[in-house]
């Protein structure tokens, strides 16, 4: 009797051994899964805000009438480089929105003349898709408020702040190959100027971005700021807000 009573005990304890080994086995297995999902998730994303990055330089130098049309072609090259990964089947966005606005990119660098609403309404969709790859790969569901708040102002929010930079720069790098500001051209800015100054975000350059544009593009009768000049300026201000993004996309690796 105590032999058969061990012997069920032994078969017990044998077979709890094999659950709780299964049990590890699958629940590490999905764990796997889910960090190949993120990381997936976070190579895509900023492989998307560098297409973006290249894209609001491509605008900005369509915009100025005088640009030497050589570098505008090279960086259209780049763009075309990458979006070949974002257009693979193992995509975390929306396959069909970015085949889509892939079409629209090829339409913009066939015709890049009076492209700048063409290049925003792409980036825009750029912008959304973001939030999808975040939300898909599960990035913006965090165990703490204090890393989801993190992670939206600094890896969604924070390029739509670079956005209205971009437009800005495309926007006033017409204005100064013109050597005046057009009564369209002040009213776009002035809007963008309104966006800019209504996002709250630390490490941003507001207060000089705007002091730059009102001096140099809006205040003067005839704009004496060379374009070069101009874009390199505001260039520097949104790589540096976009590096401040991927700092952070690094932080989530």
């Amino acid at each position: 009797m105590i032999e058969a009573s061990m012997i069920e005990a032994s078969i017990f304890g044998a077979l709890l051994i094999i659950m709780l080994s299964v049990n590890f086995y699958h629940r590490n297995k999905l764990a796997k899964r889910r960090a190949a999902k993120r990381q997936r998730g976070i190579n895509q994303l900023s492989q998307i805000l560098e297409l973006m990055q290249k894209m609001q330089r491509h605008r900005g130098l369509c915009a100025n009438l005088q640009q030497n049309q050589s570098e505008q072609h090279r960086l259209s090259q780049e763009i075309d480089a990458l979006w070949s990964p974002l257009l693979k089947s193992d995509y975390s966005g929306n396959p069909t929105r970015i085949r889509l606005q892939h079409i629209n990119w090829q339409k913009i660098s066939a015709s890049p003349d009076n492209s700048f609403m063409p290049h925003c309404q792409l980036i825009e969709k750029l912008l959304h898709e973001l939030t999808v790859i975040a939300d898909t790969c599960s990035l913006t569901a965090q165990e703490t408020n204090h890393d989801n708040q993190n992670l939206w102002h600094n890896v969604l929010k924070r390029p739509q702040f670079a956005e209205s930079l971009g437009r800005l720069r495309a926007l006033g790098n017409k204005a100064a190959s013109l050597g005046q500001c057009p009564a369209d051209v002040r009213v776009q800015l002035l809007y963008q100027l309104q966006n800019l100054e209504s996002t709250q975000l630390d490490r941003c350059n507001t207060r000089q971005i705007v002091t730059l544009i009102n001096n140099e593009i809006l205040s003067p009768e005839k704009i004496q700021i060379e374009p070069r000049i101009y874009f390199d300026q505001l260039t520097l201000a949104i790589d540096e807000q976009l590096a401040i993004t991927r700092e952070h996309l690094n932080q989530l690796s």
